[in-house]
């Protein structure tokens, strides 16, 4: 190419166009990586710095050009808004350049082609669980898809969002591998520091070994094997999804334990308009509608408010004689608090976001918000530190079940644990680390402010329910919000904005209450893994240039032991050939 820098200015910011939406997919993210890689490849070594900062530029202005709408009314004013976006995505475009130079130098310093290939994707994986970790928006600061995970969606219960970046990482060094060895033709270019030899763009000047390579004795370069053999593993790894079952399961089966599950979202209008917000009688005449139909009676984020904690508590109290047994509101509400606490979470005259099931019994659950929206909640709130824990509720038998025959004694019914996070506390996937099992129904009361938003925590609340193996009960009651149940095979919302609905869903009998891998084990271990892959190459690579080694170590060993065997088969075989002489001999005297 004359002006391969314009082609790289132009295919980053396209691709940043679909990759970086407010729910990125697969594999726009995998070209837009592999596009950036061929571009550092390139860039680095030729020192084209004005090139890398203008890439940067043009992909945080595409980030945040696709991101516009549904950020102009996220805080008090537009245009605070709109400075917040662009620093948001000049920072996440500086991380993820950070992260391809990390990417680079690290294979200049590798001498196995197998830790060439994988040691930027263990990079990638780390670059974004940091950001994951220390963002207060988690996931939605990173460049981690989301959507359209393709056969690669059942890695989320074994290494979460980890594997996910290390599957992209992976695809995107491949195809660069192969779109720069197409770029400069079979016999790439050669480099005159080098001596002349010869090198393929992503390789331009790395060298495996100092010393010339001879020929090989296979028609195919260690580079292109490695490509190959990467790439079968990634292929491996969409296996799994052809053999497991991802569909809802049923709700009326011998095996399986069905239960309903509403929404409670009141639209109060009068001819078709709206007169305004609803109220709390809305949501307690709206739920005791619903609750023939469930057993969970969820309210938006937010849904009402409270002065003070006895003003909830007295309301609570008019209300609890009119709940079914065995029925539960899940009641999202803001509170002003009057005292500050002994450990110093709560402060007076501050707000925070609960959650609370309320029975006829009382309250059984109660949850607080950790994560709030910078500026909009943080300066007004306060968040909680109390991480989310599991409320048991118990299911009677139904009117087509004797005792018995539903559950053994004494009790006769079926537990169904239930556990609870609000709206942002889903985008970090530690949200559930610390429950002891594996919770069958997770309670996601919400408020968002545009569609675009409403679809990205979805899917992050979707993310959340694959990787814990459960279900969500995701309830928005922001303008445009999207509400349904995700996870255990349900994939699509039910709704878009306002009005109740039910949903019959059901846990498997006898519920499997071990957590999955990545529940158990969390990020940490899997990134672990990530870089025990590279790893492995590495001590493959040792391994062999020990045995390879003829004067030192194993080598030695192995040279000696193959000297003996070969002087063994040639003295069998001269043996043989003598007594085939001795054989011929009087033949030939006669």
């Amino acid at each position: 190419m004359k002006h391969p820098y314009r082609v790289y200015l132009t295919m980053g910011p396209v691709l940043a166009l679909g990759a970086l939406t407010p729910t990125p997919s697969f594999t726009p993210a995998v070209l837009l990586v592999a596009t950036l890689r061929i571009q550092a490849a390139r860039g680095i070594p030729r020192r084209e710095w004005y090139e890398a900062i203008a890439q940067v530029l043009l992909v945080s202005l595409a980030t945040g050009l696709v991101n516009a709408a549904p950020s102009l009314h996220a805080l008090s004013t537009p245009a605070t808004s709109l400075v917040v976006l662009a620093s948001l995505s000049a920072v996440a475009a500086s991380i993820a350049a950070g992260a391809l130079a990390v990417g680079y130098y690290a294979e200049r310093a590798s001498r196995t082609h197998w830790v060439r290939a994988t040691v930027f994707p263990a990079a990638w994986a780390t670059t974004w669980a940091a950001v994951e970790r220390f963002s207060p928006i988690g996931q939605l600061a990173t460049w981690s898809p989301v959507a359209n995970l393709g056969g690669y969606s059942w890695l989320r219960q074994i290494g979460g969002q980890v594997a996910i970046n290390w599957v992209v990482a992976a695809w995107a060094v491949i195809i660069s591998e192969v779109a720069g060895a197409w770029m400069m033709g079979p016999g790439g270019e050669k480099d005159v520091s080098s001596g002349g030899r010869n090198r393929s763009l992503i390789d331009d000047d790395v060298p495996v070994l100092d010393r010339p390579i001879p020929p090989a004795r296979s028609s195919l370069s260690p580079k292109t094997r490695r490509t190959l053999l990467m790439a079968g593993f990634l292929f491996a790894l969409t296996v799994p999804s052809y053999l497991i079952a991802d569909l809802p399961p049923p709700v009326a089966a011998p095996d399986v334990t069905p239960f309903g599950v509403a929404c409670a979202m009141p639209y109060p209008q009068r001819n078709g308009r709206s007169t305004g917000p609803p109220l709390w009688n809305d949501y307690v005449k709206e739920s005791r509608t619903l609750q023939s139909q469930a057993k969970i009676v969820l309210w938006p984020e937010s849904a009402v408010h409270f002065n003070s904690e006895d003003e909830r508590e007295e309301a609570f109290k008019q209300i609890r004689p009119h709940i079914n047994n065995g029925t539960y509101y899940g009641i999202g509400f803001e509170e002003v608090i009057h005292r500050d606490t002994a450990d110093g979470v709560w402060k007076s005259g501050m707000r925070r976001n609960g959650l609370v099931l309320l029975g006829w019994e009382g309250v059984v659950y109660e949850y607080y918000k950790r994560h709030l929206v910078p500026i909009a909640e943080s300066f007004s709130m306060t968040p909680s530190n109390e991480k989310p824990s599991i409320f048991t509720m118990q299911l009677s038998h139904p009117s087509s079940w004797t005792a018995p025959a539903w559950a053994p004694g004494p009790t006769f019914t079926r537990p169904i644990d239930i556990t609870a996070s609000i709206c942002l506390d889903f985008t970090t996937a530690s949200s559930f680390a610390d429950l002891p099992s594996r919770p069958a129904l997770i309670l996601a009361p919400a408020r968002t402010w545009h569609t675009s938003i409403g679809l990205a925590m979805w899917e992050q609340a979707k993310a959340r329910a694959e990787e814990t193996g459960s279900m969500v009960l995701w309830c928005d009651g922001g303008e445009g919000g999207v509400s349904g149940v995700a996870g255990r095979g349900m994939q699509a919302f039910r709704q878009v904005g306002p009005g109740s609905w039910a949903q019959t869903v059901s846990a498997p009998w006898p519920y499997d209450q071990r957590r999955t891998v990545f529940s158990a084990a969390g990020t940490s271990a899997a990134l672990a893994v990530v870089w025990g892959i590279m790893g492995m190459g590495w001590m493959a690579g040792a391994v062999a240039g020990q045995v390879g080694d003829s004067e030192h170590g194993a080598g030695r060993a192995v040279a000696s032991l193959t000297g003996a065997v070969q002087n063994a088969v040639g003295f069998i075989r001269n043996l043989g050939q003598r007594e085939m002489r001795g054989e011929e001999r009087p033949l030939l005297g006669e």
